[in-house]
This record gives structure tokens, sequence and C-alpha cells, in this order.
């Protein structure tokens, strides 16, 4: 089968109330990949003309983040000379380091300090090396395009008056948002609730960037739970990613009498 492009929807009952799910997380197939929705986004920018195929590739992958695992399996498949970077602390997981080694790819640990300033150690290196990159969080075109993509198809023959999904950096939420509100209307009548993992103010400004910023249409949301609190005495009728959907579907769930209409919650990993 590979990946799967046409995952499943399915119906939950919230407080008295229907929530269609998204099982994005169901992305991954029957292939050795994590069960997460980037993955076909992340594979087209990798393997775009943005990348020299012949030129080293690093990135840097959070504490909690699948992306080295991903581009690990493609690196091999492609034949990529892939180099992960990581914050070299005693919370990262040897298991996820383990699964990027596993496929042939080449550890940078450097030393931990806040996201920030471990990116900016990561390009430095790659300067000096003469290793390429791919854009932060695949802030790219190329990348927006597939989500808006998937998700004008998927509405033409699912149609909900708002769509809740997470927002770590904020990247992936540009195509989803554009293409479920239809921005090319003159009015928009539908919303969509960004639950944000990191700050309300660095998803905003990264949804103002790339112009999808709609105060009435667009709400950006957080949670009083840590990036990586797992709440385990949560639970999700579905699997959730711990670090991410999971408080996105716990903020539903506390604020679903608020919201009219129709919902969608698209779940992105787990």
């Amino acid at each position: 089968m590979g990946l799967d492009l046409n995952t499943p929807l399915e119906k939950y009952s919230l407080k008295g109330r229907d929530v269609y799910v998204k099982r994005d997380d169901l992305h991954n197939g029957d292939l050795d990949l994590p069960p997460w929705a980037k993955i076909e986004g992340i594979r087209q920018l990798m393997t775009s003309e943005i990348i020299d195929k012949n030129k080293p590739l690093v990135h840097l992958a959070v504490r909690g983040s699948y992306t080295g695992w991903v581009l690990g399996h493609y690196g091999k498949e492609y034949g990529y000379d892939i180099r992960i970077a990581y914050g070299d602390s005693k919370n990262y997981p040897r298991e996820m380091l383990d699964k990027v080694e596993s496929y042939g790819a080449k550890l940078v640990p450097l030393r931990p300090n806040m996201m920030k300033i471990v990116y900016n150690s990561m390009s430095s290196l790659a300067r000096e090396k003469g290793w390429q990159k791919l854009p932060y969080a695949f802030d790219h075109p190329i990348y927006h395009k597939y989500w808006y993509d998937k998700v004008k198809k998927f509405i033409e023959t699912n149609d909900y008056d708002n769509m809740i999904i997470l927002g770590g950096s904020g990247v992936t939420g540009v195509g989803m948002i554009r293409a479920f509100l239809e921005t090319g209307n003159f009015i928009m009548k539908k919303k969509v609730y960004v639950i944000s993992s990191s700050t309300i103010s660095s998803v905003t400004n990264k949804l103002k960037d790339n112009e999808v910023y709609y105060p009435s249409n667009v709400i950006v949301k957080d949670t009083p739970y840590d990036f990586y609190d797992e709440m385990e005495n949560y639970e999700t009728p579905f699997p959730c990613n711990v670090n991410w959907d999971k408080k996105a579907w716990w903020w539903l769930e506390e604020n679903i009498d608020k919201i009219d209409g129709s919902i969608l919650f698209w779940n992105i990993g787990a």
C-alpha cells in the first residue's frame, strides 16, 4: 500500500456534539514510518529542485519530532547524505536517534539550549561544512501547496463550518487555512481554530507572514499545558500525539460549547 493518501474520516461524540476526525495519523500506511500527516509533504520538499541530491542535507530535529525518522527513511531510499542535528541532552529519546541511524543518516549532536540558539548553531555548522538545509519547519511554497491541495480535495466532498488544527510553528496550517477558508472568496464564513503548542504570538506571526491570518476567521488559542507535558491523566478516543494533537483535542473538549456549526478535527499525528 505504501503511504495512505486517503486516510479515514471518523465520527466521535464530544459532550453530545458530533465531531468528525480526519485520521491523518494513519498516513504512514504500512511503511516503517511514524504516525504523522507531514510525511508526503516533506518527501515532496526534499526531492524538489530546491535540494541538491549530491550535497549533504542537514536538519534540526527537536525532541518529540518525527522529522529525523522521515528524512532518514527517504534519504536511504533516494540516496541522500542526511545529517540530523539535535540538542544532545539526556532527555532526548535514544530510540529516536537509533531509528535515524538505522537508515544510515548521520547524527550531529549540538549543545542543548533554547530552540533558536540550537538552530543558529546548526546553521553556522552548515555554512562551515558546506551543507544545505531544508527550510525551517518546511516553510516553503512546495510544502504549503501540498497541504492546500490535500485540504481542498477533501472539502470538495466534506463540508464543515469549523476546523480544529494544532499549531506548532504554524507552517502546516498555512496551506490548510488557505484551502479550508477558500481565501479567494470575498466573504469567508468558516472558522479555523489553531491550538498552539508554542506561543500564540509566534503562530500568529507565521500566519501573518504567509498572509493567511484573518482575525474573524482564524482564531489562535493555547492551553495551560507545557509542550512536553504528555497529559497522562487525559484520554482521547483515538491516538493523538502527546505533544501536539492531544492538547488540541483537550482544548476542543473545554470549548466546544462556544463553537457554532459542524466541526472537523484534523489529527496530524499520534
